[in-house]
C-alpha cells in the first residue's frame, strides 16, 4: 500500500542522531537504550493507528435503506378489504339523464376486494359488491329503487399505476313492473393510468339486452382526474377537478326512449376531513323535444352538488 511506504519513510525522532555514551565497547548505555525502545513503540502506536483509520473506512456498514411504509391491516376475510360510501345528491344523472326527475338521491354502496396471493406475474385481486340509489321513472312503474350487483378481476401493473378491470353489473329494480322489464346485464372493462399529475381512464361497457328491452348496447367514456395540489390549506383538504365524455349507443332507440347520444361532465371534488362535496356539470346533445320520448327536461343541463363519506 502507499500508505505504509509513506509511513516508512517519515523521519522519526527516535530514529536521529541520539547522544551515544557508550560503556563496553559496541554496547548502548542505559539511557541510550531507554530512549531507543520509548522511540520504537511510539512509532508502532503511530503506524498501527494510521493504518487502522482506512481499515475501518472500508469495513464500516452503508446506511441501510429507509423501510417501506407498513400496509394497512386487512379489514375482511381472507386478506381482502371491505369499502364503504354513502352519497346524497341533488341528482341521480345516469349518463347524462336523470333518473330521480331532477330530484334529490340517496345513495349507498359496499365492496369486499381480495388479492389473488397465487398469482405471481403481477397483483391480481377479485371483487364483488354491490350499490343502490333511489330512483323515479317517467312513466311510473313502481320503481323506487336501483340495486346494482357487481363482480370482476383487477390487474395492476407498474407499481399499480396501471390498472385492469374486467367485470360485470347487474342493474336490478326491485319492485318494478314486470312487464316494464328494466333489468338488464353489461359486461366491460376499464384501463385507467395515474401519471401523478393526472389520471386518465377508458372504459366499453356493452350489454346484450339493454333497459326496457332495447336490444344491444354499446358504452364508451374517457375520464380524466387532475389532483389540484397546489392548493395547500390543511393535510386534511384537498381538491381534484375531473372531466368526462362519453356516448351511448343502443339498437332499439324507440324502446329505449331515447337517441344514441354523447354526454359529457366536468366537476370539482373538495375532500374536507374524510367527506367528498362536489359539484359537477352535466350535460347531453339529447334535446327537450327526443328526451325521454318527448316533452322532459331530463336530459338537459344541470349542475349536480354532492355530500359523500366513504369508509
Amino acid at each position: 500500500m502507499v500508505l505504509a511506504t509513506e509511513i516508512t519513510s517519515i523521519p522519526h525522532p527516535a530514529f536521529g542522531h541520539l547522544p551515544r555514551k557508550r560503556g563496553r565497547e559496541g554496547d548502548f548505555n542505559p539511557e541510550e537504550r531507554a530512549n531507543m525502545t520509548r522511540g520504537v513503540l511510539a512509532a508502532g502506536c503511530l503506524a498501527a493507528m494510521l493504518l487502522a483509520v482506512p481499515a475501518f473506512a472500508q469495513t464500516a456498514p452503508a446506511s441501510a435503506p429507509a423501510p417501506e411504509p407498513p400496509k394497512p391491516d386487512p379489514t375482511g376475510p381472507f386478506g381482502g378489504n371491505i369499502t364503504g360510501i354513502v352519497t346524497l345528491t341533488s341528482d341521480y344523472r345516469f349518463r347524462g339523464i336523470s333518473q330521480s326527475k331532477n330530484d334529490p338521491a340517496l345513495q349507498a354502496g359496499l365492496t369486499y376486494e381480495v388479492p389473488l396471493s397465487f398469482v405471481n406475474f403481477a397483483p391480481v385481486s377479485v371483487y364483488g359488491g354491490f350499490w343502490g340509489s333511489s330512483v323515479n321513472f317517467t312513466p311510473d312503474v313502481d320503481e323506487s329503487v336501483e340495486i346494482d350487483m357487481v363482480a370482476g378481476v383487477k390487474f395492476k401493473f407498474l407499481q399499480e399505476k396501471l390498472v385492469l378491470d374486467l367485470g360485470w353489473i347487474g342493474y336490478r329494480y326491485p319492485g318494478s313492473q314486470r312487464g316494464a322489464h328494466l333489468h338488464y346485464d353489461e359486461f366491460g372493462g376499464s384501463l385507467t393510468y395515474d401519471f401523478g399529475f393526472a389520471s386518465v381512464a377508458g372504459q366499453v361497457r356493452y350489454s346484450p339486452n339493454f333497459f326496457a328491452r332495447s336490444g344491444n348496447a354499446w358504452y364508451k367514456q374517457a375520464l380524466v382526474t387532475v389532483p389540484l395540489s397546489f392548493i395547500q390549506i390543511s393535510d386534511k383538504v384537498s381538491f381534484k377537478m375531473i372531466g368526462g365524455l362519453g356516448h351511448q349507443s343502443i339498437q332499439h332507440n324507440a324502446r329505449f326512449a331515447n337517441p344514441d347520444y354523447w354526454e359529457w361532465q366536468v366537476g370539482l371534488v373538495a375532500t374536507l376531513y374524510g367527506v367528498d362535496l362536489g359539484v359537477t356539470y352535466i350535460d347531453t346533445n339529447i334535446s327537450k323535444s327526443r328526451c325521454n320520448g318527448g316533452g322532459f327536461n331530463y336530459c338537459a343541463p344541470r349542475a349536480i352538488f354532492s355530500i359523500s363519506k366513504s369508509f
